[in-house]
């Protein structure tokens, strides 16, 4: 399989100003040998680039008129914002598309006008992306995405709190969140949600599962037992816990799954004495339970 190269984009670049380049010119260009150009011409013809060879005197290498452009008929904004959301995926670690993110956005802005490309590698400069360094590696994101693709089931070792624990599961989806990549499975235990970068080691078996999609799978977990937990919270309270709950800013009660309690109670420790639980009695022991043991650490 041939990988594009940096100097491929480049060299895709010169050609798109609409003349005839040698292979002497390119390789002045590129700072390759001639005979490197003429290999990368005979790739990008491989993957499907409209190039045109003129042998001879006079000859050189061209773009052929029905060159590839993109699907899209979009106004100036338009190609600035989704150029601009292309590298923002650049940023996104462990994309399971392998080293398609790193050249996407350079493919792209290679197609558009040349004035429109100068505004946006000078727009590129202003706009960064400042996000937490510290996410863990998810080194299995590809395997996991090509067993949801493929809807093969996986064998992986997943690392618990109590340890590490082997098991099958029926991957049916993935999710990004807080820029860390989760996969649901469906096991015996049910439907759950298991963060990439803590699976140790994986498996992709040949056997195959049916399943419906994940937003379905979702939706019916939705429709679990609830039970209605009332908050007082500060400010402060709602500021800490803005991730926690939706629409924290104009509510105090919220419909939850009974057996996601134990977590939420763990959840809710963050905000500390900003947030009190006023119902149900059951999340109201679990507060306690966790204040107490939090204090005999320091008592």
């Amino acid at each position: 399989m041939i990988t594009l190269k940096k100097r491929h984009l480049q060299l895709i670049r010169l050609l798109n100003r609409g003349r005839r380049f040698t292979a002497e010119e390119l390789a002045q260009e590129t700072g390759a040998s001639i005979r490197t150009i003429q290999r990368d011409m005979l790739s990008l013809e491989d993957l499907g680039y409209p190039i045109w060879s003129v042998p001879g005197v006079g000859g050189g290498y061209e773009v052929l008129p029905n060159r590839l452009l993109p699907p899209l008929h979009l106004r100036e904004q338009e190609a600035v914002a989704l150029y601009l959301t292309l590298k923002w995926m650049e940023h996104i670690p462990d994309v399971p598309f392998g080293d398609i993110r790193n050249t996407l956005s350079d493919w792209y802005v290679n197609e558009l006008p040349q004035d429109l490309e100068t505004k946006i590698h000078r727009l590129e400069r202003n706009i960064l992306w400042l996000g937490n360094r510290q996410i863990p590696k998810a080194p299995f994101t590809k395997d996991i995405y090509q067993a949801v693709e493929r809807k093969n089931k996986i064998e992986m070792t997943y690392r618990t709190t109590k340890g590490p624990l082997t098991f099958i599961v029926e991957p049916v989806g993935m999710a990004l969140l807080d820029l860390k990549w989760y996969v649901f499975g469906l096991s015996e235990l049910g439907l759950r949600q298991y963060r990439i970068d803590r699976i140790e080691a994986v498996q992709v078996l040949e056997e195959p599962f049916e399943s419906e999609d994940l937003v379905t799978l979702l939706q019916a977990s939705d429709e679990r037992i609830a039970v209605t937990v009332h908050l007082e919270l500060t400010p402060l309270g709602r500021r800490l816990l803005e991730d926690v709950l939706p629409a924290i800013d104009e509510l105090n009660e919220w419909d939850v799954p009974e057996e996601e309690l134990p977590f939420l109670s763990r959840q809710l420790l963050r905000a500390g004495a900003e947030v009190e639980v006023k119902a149900p009695e059951q999340l109201r022991e679990m507060m306690k339970e966790h204040a107490e043991r939090l204090m005999n650490l320091y008592v």
